[in-house]
């Protein structure tokens, strides 16, 4: 016969799916009429952006555009020119069908780009993307805490996670008309723009949490078509966004992730050439997940006093959140820009961020790399483009043992500055704010079923009423009640003792 378990159901939130889509890039780009002959190509980008992403039934369809721009110098005006070429993409993950309360965070990551001038007035670009698509989603763990039935005796402990409280996902718009003002050459056309998003602060209250955050809009952009000149501008845009999400308090430890769907930053003077203005319209993604810290019972063994009991184990796991951590950490880095000499930057950004953590000498580290690139003129006042990686590396403080600690990461790159040291070096200073979500798993074995047979008697002595048991020190009160059948409050009662161990070798009365 089976005994009845009383179950316990834990919300947590979990990766329901990981995968990724690579995205080939095939183009033979042929420069528009407006645009000047190709003498050297200094650089080509892609920039990937998501247009909408949707989960339906077993489905992650998600939908986005590939901005390639190809950067090079005027064969007359040895200048700097752009010429650029926006191409659709999708594509479609299949996830399991029926998850709770799914949300996707997606990011695209640039795999390779190679490209070379076929004529003055046609490129040749080959490379890919990746598209990297993680599903979370609601999943309720079943624990048993204690199993009914007078005989039984049981043991156990609490077992400490991170309860879900709720996720939330909402996709948001940020429009602004932004001046650069009269002290700078009036802007002709963009050459670059690029557009970050980071969270400043934010509080939670019932089913709501208040988002302030900050945009940054980078932008390179030609002051005289004629000559080439150029210049650059930072917007710093504040926004306040409230985001839904059921369940979240001010009790909630919530953790944000802030995604740039995509953005459109276009000049008013190419309407009214005496304007200032840029227009920035960008779509941005906030996803939630709200955790508090609770703990369940767990039963790890049980015996009954009258019959032998079968039981059946499994193996549960438990995520605990250690901790969000966000860190502003600056990397300085001295690169080498040729044998041409460097006289002036004109552009500095960052690209190709990557990161990773691991365990080293008992400590966890998080390490990544980020290339900076730069736009430059040589001692000939001729333009040139350069990029060199710049490593990074951090360690939080984590208290305990960190050989099951598993980290989520985000590391968002802000303008890097310089200083040219010398005929051809350059001193790169990069802030970097390092996002981490930092969780701690366990294991144990847990009992997930329990019966007897009514033929299956435990034996005991019915002719004393107490045994006598010599102890040694550090047995465990359990291990002695268990093989003569009885329990250990008995044991604890009938001995005068409150302790789970035996603390010296002595004598105990068993009661029968």
């Amino acid at each position: 016969m089976e005994y009845q378990l009383k179950k316990e159901i834990c919300p947590v939130c979990e990766a329901a799916f990981e995968g990724s889509s690579e995205q080939p890039v095939d183009l033979d780009l042929s420069l528009p009429d407006y645009c000047p002959d190709i003498e050297r190509i200094l650089k080509c980008r892609i920039c990937p952006s998501v247009i909408s992403k949707s989960i339906a039934g077993d489905r992650l369809e998600i939908e986005g555009t590939a901005l390639i721009t190809l950067y090079y110098l005027d064969s007359k005006k040895q200048a700097i020119r752009s010429c650029e070429h926006s191409s659709p993409f999708s594509c479609s993950f299949k996830i399991k069908p029926d998850l709770i309360d799914p949300i996707s965070v997606v990011k695209l990551r640039t795999d390779y780009l190679n490209c070379r001038a076929v004529s003055p007035r046609r490129a040749d670009i080959h490379g890919a993307f990746t598209v990297n698509a993680v599903v979370y989603a609601r999943t309720d763990r079943e624990y048993f805490s204690s199993i009914d039935g007078n005989d039984i005796q049981q043991r156990t402990h609490t077992e400490g996670y991170s309860r879900l409280c709720g996720t939330g996902q909402q996709i948001f718009s940020v429009a602004e008309t932004l001046d650069i003002g009269q002290g700078k050459g009036l802007p002709e056309s963009i050459l670059r723009s690029e557009l970050s998003v980071r969270k400043e602060s934010c509080k939670a209250l019932s089913d709501k949490l208040m988002l302030n955050g900050e945009a940054v809009l980078r932008l390179l952009y030609v002051t005289d078509i004629e000559t080439g000149a150029v210049d650059t501008m930072t917007f710093n845009i504040p926004f306040t966004q409230v985001i839904d999400v059921q369940g979240i308090s001010g009790e909630s430890v919530n953790e944000i992730m802030l995604e740039v769907m995509s953005f459109d930053a276009s000049l008013k003077s190419e309407y009214d050439e005496s304007s200032t203005l840029v227009t920035l319209d960008a779509r941005i993604c906030a996803t939630v997940i709200g955790v508090e810290d609770s703990g369940v019972e767990i039963i790890d063994d049980a015996y009954s006093t009258d019959y032998e009991l079968e039981t059946t184990d499994k193996q549960c796991r438990f995520t605990r959140l250690l901790s969000l951590d966000e860190k502003d950490i600056t990397v300085k880095s001295e690169v080498s820009t040729g044998d041409n000499g460097i006289t002036q930057i004109i552009d500095v950004w960052c690209d190709s961020v990557s990161s990773m953590s691991s365990v080293e000498n008992e400590g966890l580290i998080i390490k990544g790399k980020l290339v900076c690139c730069i736009f430059a003129l040589d001692k000939e006042g001729v333009p040139f483009y350069v990029e060199r990686p710049v490593e990074f590396s951090y360690k939080p403080e984590i208290n305990g043992d960190v050989s099951n600690i598993n980290v989520r990461l985000n590391v968002e790159p802000m303008a890097p500055g310089f200083r040219i040291t010398g005929d051809n070096t350059v001193e790169l200073k990069a802030d970097i704010r390092l996002c981490s979500a930092i969780f701690e798993n366990t294991s144990c074995k847990a009992i997930s079923g329990a019966q007897y047979s009514e033929d299956k008697m435990r034996s005991k002595d019915k002719n004393a009423a107490l045994t006598l048991y010599y102890a040694d020190e550090g047995e465990k009160l359990w291990s002695i009640a268990r093989q003569y059948c009885t329990s250990v409050e008995a044991v604890k009662l009938e001995n005068d003792i409150t302790d789970e161990v035996i603390q010296a070798r002595d004598m105990i009365l068993i009661p029968m």
